[in-house]
């Protein structure tokens, strides 16, 4: 997981954020810390909901930026549940090449996972330094 910079890093109200994280640094840290976003995980949904208060309540960004802000969200400060969620989700969440994903679902389907080690140890191609980074986030329901 990418944690971005402070806000010194920003680009410019006049230049367009043209990537997920600096979409969400440049709309985000105009009014708050990005540390504040960081370590508050919310679902896709409550994401919306926030993203939207954000907009009524005077933030500015371009609609592109506003997806990629959301495209941040969901990446980087979602939850997963690993034995539940589609194989979209896992691939975007866990950033887990196509097969991987797959692999999850058919292993779950015959045995849910128990952890992350069991994740780990079941399924080759998943990014251990990313699945450490997100573990907070990381679930087994």
């Amino acid at each position: 997981m990418t944690v971005p910079g402070p806000p010194a890093r920003a680009q410019s109200a006049a230049t367009q954020a043209t990537t997920p994280e600096a979409a969400a640094v440049k709309v985000c840290s105009s009014c708050h810390s990005m540390q504040i976003v960081m370590e508050t995980p919310r679902d896709w949904d409550a994401w919306h909901d926030t993203v939207q208060k954000m907009i009524d309540r005077g933030a500015r960004g371009t609609p592109e930026e506003f997806d990629l802000v959301m495209d941040f969200l969901f990446q980087n400060v979602t939850p997963i549940d690993v034995n539940h969620a589609d194989a979209d989700t896992l691939m975007a969440i866990l950033r887990a090449p196509k097969t991987a994903a797959e692999a999850i679902i058919a292993r779950r389907t015959a045995r849910p996972f128990k952890d992350m080690a069991d994740l780990e140890a079941a399924v080759p191609g998943l990014d251990k330094k990313l699945l450490l980074a997100k573990k907070r986030m990381i679930f087994f329901q």
